[in-house]
């Protein structure tokens, strides 16, 4: 059993799990630049509030802790669902010499190091920064935060062998019905992003203005004074951080994640069991369904293709056409803040410059998922070699798929732009022909990166998790903040005429499509040769 453990750990956090080395890189560097903006989200939230409201660091930091439990129960739901109830591995480890019991204990003792693994990424440097803010930081304050860390994983560990029985069950009712799942999907994606919008919005009134509205003061007393209570288990965790009333905190962190892990194992080891039985069983293949021949076009039947890959494929349907569908969403939320910080920085007249940055990094956002226009075949590819269709035509009829879905979310954005009159009929047009523009040299930039780095090695469930899609977004996010910049500082330095300003934005989605378009046409047929499953 602890053999299994150590094979798994090492899969997941060994130092040789991923013999792509820029990949390793990648994800890192993204993982850091996440981590940052969220300490940094920490420190100005506790500045501001320290200098606002009467808070003790005490009673704030369990503010903190809170939503750090919950993110961790969140992870914990999908490891308990991911490694006990729909293993993608199970049939290869059913033939290992551990019995069905043994291999229940594995999961869960694996879920809860890679829980630990993971409180410690979180809480050890969100305390530290919460010190640094609330100038708390003592010797027993940090000896407090890794005992805090020991004890963080045991109620999200435990709530989460709970939580996972229901939500798997519910998830298995929507199985069909992937829409509803993506509606639900795109709805908790807005809802974060206000919030996150919300959070920057107080940061930014207080640090530019220095103005606090009553209300939302009073807001912020009131959420610290709510979760203050006994019922809040990171009330508990507070008091073995700081020290106080420790041994009330440990033994009520200890006493009600006992209560519940002694019950939720005893449920989750019957269901386990069932589901373990009907997976080898077969029973997973009871319902799979079998394609028709239509008869239709070559090319409507590539374009149709490729729209069941996007809604099947959950990375695709999720996160592609979940940001896609919640776009004008956020353009609006995002613009009302970049204006607000752009006028106090920069002056009036901001809007245009805003609009064209925040709806350029929306389109890099969705644009990054055409780098798998290839890898997402898989080791079906070699179909796409054998089909009396050529390959131009298909990666052309795969690439209007994606700006199809792209130009969609591109022109609502645009109507609500114009609704709320945040630009000019003028600055409207040419925002969206320059971003047209950037769609379709996105995609053949997306085409030209999957050519070269194809990567059609089996993925777990048909996913399209891969480095292609993080290097495209990092150059679509460049490329979009140079749109920004042409559109927020041009015609402040350029006196001549505004439609100098607009002829650079428009050069310049111009130039980028242009130059991946050649890239594509003189280039692409070499590399599809090299490609083999």
């Amino acid at each position: 059993m602890f053999d299994f453990i150590r094979l798994q750990l090492k899969l997941k956090w060994g130092l040789n799990r991923n013999n792509n080395k820029i990949n390793a890189i990648m994800t890192t560097v993204i993982a850091l630049l996440a981590i940052g903006v969220a300490l940094a989200l920490v420190w100005g939230l506790s500045f501001v509030l320290k200098s606002s409201i009467s808070a003790k660091a005490k009673d704030l930091s369990v503010l903190y802790i809170t939503i750090v439990m919950i993110g961790l129960t969140v992870v914990a739901t999908g490891m308990q669902m991911n490694r006990l109830y729909r293993p993608g591995d199970i049939n290869i480890t059913a033939r290992f010499p551990l019995s069905p019991f043994k291999m229940f204990i594995s999961c869960l003792i694996l879920n809860y190091i890679d829980l630990l693994i993971y409180s410690t990424i979180l809480l050890l440097p969100i305390m530290i920064v919460f010190g640094v803010a609330m100038h708390c930081i003592t010797a027993s304050f940090i000896f407090g935060t890794i005992l805090g860390i020991l004890f963080l994983p045991i109620v999200p560990f435990a709530l989460s062998i709970f939580i996972a029985i229901p939500i798997m069950y519910i998830n298995t009712l929507l199985k069909k019905h992937n829409f509803i799942r993506l509606i639900l999907f795109i709805a908790f994606l807005v809802a974060c992003f206000v919030l996150y919008y919300y959070l920057l919005n107080v940061l930014a009134n207080f640090f530019i203005h220095r103005n606090w509205e009553e209300g939302t003061l009073e807001i912020w007393q009131n959420l610290i004074n709510g979760v203050n209570g006994y019922y809040n288990p990171a009330y508990y965790l507070s008091n073995i951080i700081f020290f106080d009333h420790f041994w009330l905190g440990a033994g009520a962190m200890l006493g009600f994640a006992a209560v519940l892990l002694t019950i939720g194992i005893l449920v989750a080891k019957l269901v386990y069991t069932k589901i373990r039985t009907k997976v080898l069983d077969g029973g997973s293949d009871v319902y799979k369904r079998f394609s028709k021949i239509d008869g239709a076009n070559s090319s409507l039947a590539i374009f149709k293709h490729t729209i069941s890959e996007i809604i099947h494929t959950k990375t695709y349907s999720y996160f592609y056409l979940g940001v896609a569908i919640s776009t004008p969403v956020m353009v609006f939320f995002c613009n009302r803040l970049v204006s607000l910080v752009g006028e106090a920085q920069i002056g009036a007249g901001i809007n245009f410059g805003a609009s064209m940055l925040v709806i350029a990094v929306f389109m890099a956002m969705i644009g990054s998922f055409s780098a798998t226009i290839l890898s997402i075949e898989g080791r079906n590819f070699y179909i796409t070699k054998m089909i009396p269709v050529n390959f131009r035509k298909q990666l052309l009829i795969k690439g209007v798929v994606n700006v199809v879905v792209s130009l969609g979310a591109l022109l609502i954005s645009a109507i609500v732009l114009a609704a709320l009159n945040f630009v000019s009929m003028t600055e409207l047009i040419i925002l969206v022909v320059s971003q047209i523009l950037f769609v379709i040299g996105l995609v053949f930039n997306g085409i030209n990166l999957n050519l070269a780095n194809p990567n059609l090695k089996p993925k777990a469930n048909g996913e399209a998790e891969e480095i292609n899609i993080t290097i495209m977004l990092i150059i679509g996010i460049l490329v979009a903040a140079v749109f920004g910049v042409a559109g927020i500082l041009l015609p402040k330095v350029w006196d001549s005429s505004i439609v100098g300003t607009y002829v650079v934005i428009i050069a310049i989605g111009l130039v980028y499509a242009l130059v991946n378009f050649l890239v594509f046409w003189f280039t692409a047929n070499k590399k599809y040769r090299k490609i083999e499953v």
